[in-house]
């Protein structure tokens, strides 16, 4: 039979059934060639998970995967939804990337640190940023925040 193109939400918290879902769903409804499957993850660690189960031999047991995960788009909702914003709203109109992302903000917080060292509260920060010629402190730190905000 032949499915529609379209938008399917499946959402729960026992990852063996979401993804033995996935895989029966996807052997029964296999995409034209050149064609890629987007699966939405929570995760980078799930997104991993996901493509090493979807590969698995499909003769094992009720574990079997494709065999194969080829054409398979796994991305995080927030990178998914900005693409989204970009093909609605135009390319021109809304940059490739957020200044949220992991690697724009870590500079952005590395550039406004020292403009909050000085406030009340910060003292363990001033401590840690002292003797940091290279600015190497002040990058992991950054880096380090801008990880947890992406998370």
């Amino acid at each position: 039979t032949s499915l529609s193109a379209g938008f399917m939400v499946v959402h729960g918290n026992r990852l063996d059934e979401l993804r033995s879902l996935v895989v029966s769903w996807m052997r029964r409804y296999p995409l034209a060639p050149l064609e890629n499957e987007i699966a939405l993850v929570q995760s980078n660690g799930i997104a991993q998970w996901l493509k090493l189960a979807l590969a698995e031999d499909p003769e094992d047991d009720d574990m079997g995967g494709c065999g194969i995960a080829a054409a398979i788009d796994v991305q995080l909702p927030g990178s998914f939804m900005w693409q989204l914003y970009r093909m609605v709203l135009g390319r021109d109109e809304i940059p490739p990337k957020s200044l949220l992302d992991k690697a724009p903000l870590t500079w952005r917080l590395m550039r406004l640190l020292p403009e909050l060292i000085d406030q009340q509260h910060f003292e363990p920060l001033q401590r840690f940023l002292t003797h940091d010629s290279d600015l190497r402190k002040r990058y992991q730190l950054a880096e380090r925040l801008a990880d947890l905000f992406d998370q």
